[in-house]
């Protein structure tokens, strides 16, 4: 296992983020990213579940003011929860 202290992140570009997050659509992506407390954090998740969930105009309203912040959500298998990162903070995308 390779562990990655936050010393030696680096930061990968928003546009690296992004075009990561796309290219992946439907595969499970593995997220590490610095928290807003300065700590490391790895997430297993979808960016986008193949599930045709129908989202409320709330919930759409949320997703554009997230992506207006620079967040990514993801939802993580191992809770079974949306989370969000920013895209300026992501240190790797596998």
């Amino acid at each position: 296992m390779n562990i990655m202290s936050i010393e030696d992140a680096t930061l990968m570009t928003t546009e690296q983020v992004k075009c990561m997050v796309a290219g992946k659509g439907t595969k499970i992506s593995t997220v590490t990213f610095i928290k807003a407390d300065g700590s490391l954090r790895t997430i297993n998740g979808l960016f986008r579940p193949s599930s045709h969930i129908v989202g409320s105009e709330r919930g759409q309203m949320q997703g554009e003011a997230m992506a207006a912040r620079g967040q990514i959500p993801v939802y993580e298998l191992s809770t079974k929860r949306w989370k969000s990162f920013y895209a300026n903070k992501v240190v790797e995308i596998k």
